[in-house]
């Protein structure tokens, strides 16, 4: 099933935000688990991340993005097929417009070109001056087989030089992989 580019946007940029900003009001989107700090790959063996130890793992319901929580510290990662024309401009224009509509007052800051799962894509960063804390966003997003590469942070500025080291080696970790064989499923562990 493909996934248009506006799907995609807010299915995994929005609940970013809902956990960087506390805007769930303690009500869980996803499913929680603390995660063990190992390499996670997605449900659909399409990327694999390095999951910091002692960081909250959130998955969303019908996708393979998953959110790496640390208090407001949100990190997500994704896959998504793209349609005939998507094109990773596109991606980053729809969530800046996302973050302004989020937070009004929120100023771009960089933009330019990045690596995104081992592709050649851009990112941009942009900063919120509130309404409840002030918060970086970096959103960077990379084409490669026909699938949109996605990784997203929202951390509050005061926090982001204890985090920034892991989130680091979390963007480097940041692989595509091959995926499952047509029809075959992952195997689950018995409990």
């Amino acid at each position: 099933m493909q996934m248009g580019m506006s799907q995609v946007d807010l299915a995994i940029l929005l609940p970013s935000f809902a956990a960087a900003w506390n805007l769930a009001s303690g009500q869980t989107m996803f499913a929680a688990q603390k995660d063990s700090g190992c390499v996670y790959l997605s449900p659909d063996g399409l990327f694999a991340v390095e999951a910091p130890a002692g960081w909250e793992l959130r998955k969303q319901e019908g996708s393979n993005e998953v959110t790496f929580l640390n208090g407001q510290v949100s990190v997500s990662v994704a896959a998504a097929e793209t349609e005939a024309g998507d094109t990773v401009d596109q991606f980053l224009e729809v969530n800046k417009s996302l973050v302004r509509h989020m937070c009004p007052a929120a100023d771009v800051w960089a933009e330019g070109k990045a690596t995104v799962a081992g592709a050649s894509g851009a990112y941009f960063t942009m900063f919120c001056p509130g309404p409840r804390t002030r918060t970086i966003v970096r959103v960077s997003a990379a084409l490669s087989h026909k699938r949109l590469f996605i990784f997203k942070i929202a951390v509050p500025s005061a926090e982001l030089y204890t985090v920034q080291a892991t989130i680091d080696r979390m963007a480097h970790s940041f692989s595509e992989c091959d995926g499952l064989p047509q029809g075959r499923k992952r195997r689950q562990r018995a409990n």
